[in-house]
C-alpha cells in the first residue's frame, strides 16, 4: 500500500511539473509568416508587404545587406523588420532572394536581392506609391531588383540646354526657353558668319571651363569651338549653334527658314535638304 501510495504521489508530482513545463513553453512568442506579395502598375511589377502597402528600396544603400537610413530617416521610411521567430512567405511573383539582416538597434530588417526595404509613411492604403521617386533615391522596389538610374545633378553654372516641340520637331533652346538655330553652310566646328550676319545671328556662346547641363530629350553631342574673336561658341553633334534677334520670347522660331539657309536646332542634328536647282 505504501509502494502504491508514493506511485500514485510520483505521478501526481509528474503531472504538476510537466503542466508547468507546458506552461512556460505556451508563454513563449509565436512567430508569425511575413507575406511578400507583388502588384503592377505602370511602375512595374513591385514587391507589397503588409496589408498590401508598397514596400522600397533607398538608392544609398548601396552595400548589400546594410542599411544608412537613421534617424528621421526611419520615421518617415518605417522599415520592414521581422520579430524574433517570424518567417518570410512569399508569394509566385516574388522571384528575387527574400533575406534579413540585423541592424546596428537589433532589429532584423528584411532585404530583396539584397536591398534593403522599406515603407513610406505617406502612403496610406494598398496600392499607393506616393513614394515613388522621392529625392531620386526612393524608389518602388520593383521584383527585378532594379532602380532607375539618376542623371547626374548639373554642377552650379552649368550651361541649361533644353528642348522645346512644336509643329516644326523638337528643337533645342536655352534656359529662358529661346530658340536655337543652325546656320546650314557653317562646316562642322567652324563658323563662317561674321559682321552683319553675327549681329543678326549672335552665336550661342559658353564661358571657359564652364559644362553643359543637358536636359532631357537632349541626346546629341554638346561641345564648343574658339571663334576667331577668342570666344566660345556651343556646338550640337558639331554644328554651330545661334540666336536669331527678330525672337522676342521663348517658343518664337521667326528664324525658320530664313533665307533659306537658317533652320531652329532640330534635335536629331538634321537640317532640311536644299531645293534642287530648275533644270536649265
Amino acid at each position: 500500500m505504501r509502494l502504491a501510495g508514493s506511485i500514485v504521489a510520483m505521478a501526481a508530482l509528474g503531472a504538476l511539473a510537466f503542466g508547468s513545463v507546458a506552461q512556460a513553453q505556451s508563454a513563449e512568442p509565436m512567430g508569425v509568416a511575413r507575406t511578400v506579395s507583388t502588384a503592377t502598375t505602370d511602375l512595374g511589377t513591385f514587391l507589397t508587404g503588409a496589408d498590401g502597402r508598397t514596400l522600397y528600396f533607398f538608392a544609398n544603400d548601396t552595400a548589400p545587406g546594410a542599411s544608412v537610413c537613421e534617424g528621421d530617416c526611419v520615421t518617415n521610411w518605417p522599415l520592414f523588420t521581422l520579430d524574433a521567430g517570424d518567417t518570410l512567405a512569399p508569394d509566385a511573383g516574388v522571384t528575387g532572394v527574400l533575406a534579413s539582416f540585423a541592424r546596428a538597434d537589433g532589429t532584423t530588417q528584411v532585404s530583396y536581392d539584397g536591398r534593403p526595404l522599406y515603407y513610406f509613411a505617406g502612403d496610406q492604403a494598398a496600392g499607393d506609391v506616393n513614394g515613388q521617386g522621392r529625392g531620386d533615391v526612393w524608389f518602388v522596389a520593383l521584383t527585378d531588383g532594379s532602380m532607375p538610374i539618376a542623371a547626374p545633378s548639373p554642377a552650379e553654372g552649368d550651361l541649361v540646354i533644353g528642348t522645346a516641340t512644336s509643329d516644326l520637331g523638337t528643337f533645342l533652346v536655352d534656359s529662358a526657353g529661346m530658340t536655337l538655330y543652325f546656320f546650314t553652310p557653317d562646316g562642322p566646328g567652324m563658323s563662317v558668319c561674321e559682321g552683319d550676319c553675327l549681329a543678326n545671328w549672335p552665336a550661342f556662346g559658353i564661358a571657359e571651363g564652364q559644362g553643359f547641363a543637358p536636359g532631357d530629350g537632349v541626346e546629341g553631342v554638346l561641345g564648343a569651338f574658339t571663334r576667331s574673336d577668342g570666344t566660345l561658341q556651343v556646338t550640337y553633334d558639331g554644328r554651330p549653334l545661334y540666336y536669331w534677334v527678330a525672337d522676342q520670347a521663348a517658343g518664337d522660331t521667326t528664324g525658320q527658314g530664313v533665307g533659306g539657309v537658317w533652320f531652329v536646332a532640330l534635335t536629331d542634328g538634321s537640317v532640311p535638304a536644299p531645293d534642287a536647282s530648275p533644270a536649265s
